[in-house]
């Protein structure tokens, strides 16, 4: 398995925009861990057939931040750093291509002209600047 990074996505009752991008993801990051956090009690882990993903149900929606939050987390316990994507868009990375990006970082805060549909954070960025704002 690969430490460099682990992807995660929140999700909010869209497991019909979720569950065709996990199968490209099934294509793109063969060895690569998926942390789904589940808002919406959509059981996903009975509708999917990947080894590499876990599924977080949470009780009730604890919102963005809060997701991202636990993603990272989660994530941060064996991995440097943490690919965040939305539930709604297909990334249409490799999985050498984001590794790439990563060894190419010269420092712990990456800023891109992409739209808001994903981010990478290295862990030693999370540590220092700390956890997002659940109340924001």
């Amino acid at each position: 398995m690969n430490n460099k990074f682990a992807i995660g996505i929140p999700t909010l009752n869209r497991f019909d925009l979720l569950q065709p991008a996990l199968l490209f993801y099934k294509i793109d990051f063969p060895d690569i861990k998926i942390f789904v956090v589940d808002n919406g009690n959509q059981h996903i882990q009975d509708k999917i057939s990947n080894e590499n993903i876990t599924v977080v149900e949470n009780d009730t929606n604890v919102g963005v931040a809060a997701s991202w939050n636990q993603l990272c987390r989660l994530i941060y316990k064996e991995h440097d750093n943490a690919l965040i994507l939305n539930d709604d868009i297909y990334l249409g990375r490799k999985q050498w291509e984001v590794i790439n990006l990563i060894d190419s970082f010269k420092k712990d805060f990456f800023v891109s002209t992409q739209d808001w549909c994903a981010f990478l954070l290295p862990k030693a960025t999370f540590e220092s600047v700390g956890e997002f704002d659940e109340e924001f």
